[in-house]
């Protein structure tokens, strides 16, 4: 048996030595002719190293920078209390130190001399919450004598009211632009100041008067301003105007 089992191993090497020198000049011929075909070089060798390269590609940092988060306190608007005119209190401006309202107030018991014919700025002024062109504005320069007080070839004397834009408030107003105007305006209310004038009538009687002047506004309301010792002078001492 045993000579048997030695004599298979003996056949077996001996087919595959017969083999390998069979396939070994056919192996060997392959490999030359693909040397010759890519220049002396092994393709398959250079496809394995390809294959085993690692390739860095540059990637760009993203830096976050930590932005600070300030909060803004938006301001509580100032509510504008609007008014409607008839709501602005009315009130009489005569300047303490001239001598007409020195008297008017009592502080004084000189006579305010005056000739027919002139006017006067009595630096009286009014305060309110409609314009000048709003009021009506009348005068009795009689008070206290029966009217008329000048003769009957003479004129009766006035009072007007003449605005003063630069004496105006406007607390209760505020600017915007009119479209149609194409201007800057106020809207809301203002509180205007408005100047008293007062012409004398011509051919006034020479007497002292205490001079009453009345003021109405677009709403019926009456607002009164009582002058005194008014003298009317002789008008030869002054020029007629």
């Amino acid at each position: 048996m045993k000579i048997f089992q030695i004599l298979i191993f003996i056949v077996f090497s001996a087919i595959l030595m017969g083999c390998n020198a069979f396939v070994e000049p056919i192996i060997d011929e392959a490999v030359e002719k693909a040397v010759d075909e890519y220049n002396n070089s092994n393709p398959l060798a250079e496809r394995v190293i390809e294959v085993e390269k690692i390739v860095e590609v540059p990637v760009e940092k993203i830096v976050e920078v930590p932005v600070e988060k300030i909060e803004t306190i938006a301001p509580t608007p100032t509510p504008k209390v609007t008014k409607l005119p008839n709501e602005i209190d009315q009130e009489w401006d005569c300047a303490p130190s001239s001598e007409e309202c020195k008297i008017a107030s009592g502080q004084s018991t000189s006579t305010y001399d005056v000739s027919p014919s002139k006017i006067y700025d009595i630096n009286l002024s009014f305060i309110s919450g409609y314009e000048a062109s709003e009021l009506k504005i009348d005068i009795d320069l009689c008070y206290p004598h029966a009217s008329p007080c000048w003769q009957t070839s003479g004129e009766n004397g006035f009072a007007a009211l003449i605005a003063q834009p630069l004496l105006n408030d406007y607390t209760y107003a505020e600017e915007k632009w009119i479209p149609s105007k194409a201007i800057l305006g106020w809207d809301g209310t203002i509180i205007y100041t408005s100047k008293v004038s007062v012409r004398t009538p011509t051919e006034w009687f020479y007497w002292t008067y205490d001079p009453i002047i009345t003021i109405t506004d677009p709403e019926g309301n009456i607002s009164n301003y009582n002058f005194k010792n008014w003298k009317a002078v002789n008008t030869a001492q002054y020029t007629i105007e």
